[in-house]
């Protein structure tokens, strides 16, 4: 793309041209530094480019022009050519007819219904750098992973902390969409909830599915009733889980068995299908066994966590609220079958941490939302910034900015700009593509 130089009279036909492109055009004013003159002859002045309408009618509210001494406030519809407003029936739209201007990358023809309404039409074709076209489809039809990884060193700091930060809030407030779908799903039962998302967690990325089943088998209340029954508490979670299906000569794991079948019975428990665990490629701390067993332990140690996650608001009361140490049994195992392992398995700081970034971190953004309680949202966001920047291949991507680039809430944040903007090319979403365009 290096050279390229690209003709305006092409550009309408340009598959990757479209109303999209001409809407951040004008919204960020991106344009020749020449007057703007309209097809009647009159220079006007953008005061306020107005605010982008993301639902139906016109495509900006509330915007500001100056036409010779005249200033007017209201509604602009950007367009390609001028009969596409024929093309999208606004003719037979009240809610065009207060527009206060038609901008169109290209002319076509006159509309009565703007001449009848004294509506000036401006034409952007002139207007737009052929440089700024270019730009976009660099960003466009890249290959990289990263549309802007090789202009990425050229944003500077300020801007790209800013974007950061609107991407860290975003990031929390699509997995409260998730959290809110799970509490309807509970009946509004917060505890279930907390537990589902926690347990999840636990699985990890490998095991999160099949763990969340587990929440749905075996109920949280249930586990609370024997809160202060470790080997309960292990035999419900590695019962329900199917892990407790094989004969063994162990009698602790023989014991295991014994109460999962009363419990089993009890309340009518429908254990899952072992096979849907995965164990291949997992070093031993992240085997679900000794994951099911950390939380049973977890709950033996902390049930209050489970009914009142709230009450915890630091990142050194959770840490501490989560540090885990095995015994028995576990100290020197990680399967039920007898493999044995000479570390120790507790719960180290990454998976302390994993479990505030992704369960305590939205649970606390979701609660503020839902219960208006502000002071949980910040809570959310100081959790996330105590929390170390986290690795990974979408994090990588960015390496250039890692001289700024320091906490988990940094490291979410690009996560949720790679998944919602950089993988899906929505660059003319994206703050960093716009400045990209200005410059």
């Amino acid at each position: 793309m290096n050279g390229l130089v690209i003709s305006h009279t092409k550009l309408k036909d340009m598959p990757d041209f479209n109303e999209d492109l001409l809407q951040l055009i004008w919204q960020n004013k991106l344009f020749k530094p020449i007057p703007l003159i309209t097809k009647s002859g009159i220079e006007i002045q953008i005061l306020k480019p107005g605010d982008l309408n993301k639902d139906s009618g016109p495509d900006f509210f509330n915007a500001k022009i100056r036409i010779d001494d005249l200033i007017l406030v209201g509604n602009i519809e950007i367009h390609i050519k001028t009969s596409d407003w024929l093309k999208h029936k606004h003719q037979n739209d009240t809610a065009y007819d207060n527009i206060i201007l038609h901008a169109v990358y290209e002319y076509d023809k006159e509309i009565i219904q703007n001449t009848k309404n004294r509506v000036e039409i401006l034409e952007l074709k002139p207007l737009i750098s052929e440089k700024t076209i270019e730009t976009y489809r660099k960003l466009v039809f890249t290959k990289e992973k990263l549309p802007c990884h090789s202009q990425l060193k050229t944003i500077t700091d300020l801007k790209f902390i800013s974007w950061i930060d609107r991407m860290a809030i975003e990031r929390l407030e699509i997995k409260t969409k998730r959290i809110e779908h799970i509490f309807n799903s509970y009946h509004h039962d917060y505890t279930q909830t907390f537990f589902t998302i926690l347990i999840r967690n636990f699985g990890f990325k490998v095991n999160a599915v099949p763990f969340e089943l587990i929440a749905k088998q075996l109920p949280v209340h249930f586990l609370l009733k024997h809160a202060d029954n470790l080997l309960q508490l292990e035999a419900l979670l590695l019962g329900i889980s199917g892990l407790l299906d094989a004969q063994s000569k162990n009698k602790y794991i023989q014991s295991l068995q014994n109460e999962f079948e009363f419990l089993k019975n009890k309340y009518n428990l429908i254990p899952l299908n072992h096979t849907i665990f995965k164990f291949s490629r997992l070093r031993p701390a992240n085997f679900p066994t000794i994951r099911l067993i950390q939380l049973a332990k977890l709950i033996y140690t902390n049930s209050d966590l489970l009914i009142a996650p709230q009450k915890l608001k630091t990142y050194n009361q959770i840490k501490k609220a989560l540090q885990i140490n095995l015994s028995g049994y576990w100290l020197n195992h990680y399967t039920l079958t007898g493999d044995a392992v000479n570390k120790e398995l507790g719960f180290g700081k990454d998976s302390i941490e994993n479990i505030i970034i992704n369960t305590f971190a939205p649970f606390y953004f979701f609660y503020s939302k839902k219960l208006s309680k502000p002071e949980f949202g910040i809570y959310a966001i100081e959790l996330l910034n105590n929390c170390s920047f986290e690795i990974n291949s979408k994090t990588k991507l960015y390496s250039d900015k890692k001289n700024i680039l320091k906490t988990a809430s940094d490291s979410q944040a690009l996560i949720n700009l790679y998944d919602g903007y950089c993988s899906k090319k929505k660059c003319l979403n994206c703050a960093i593509a716009s400045e990209l365009l200005k410059s």
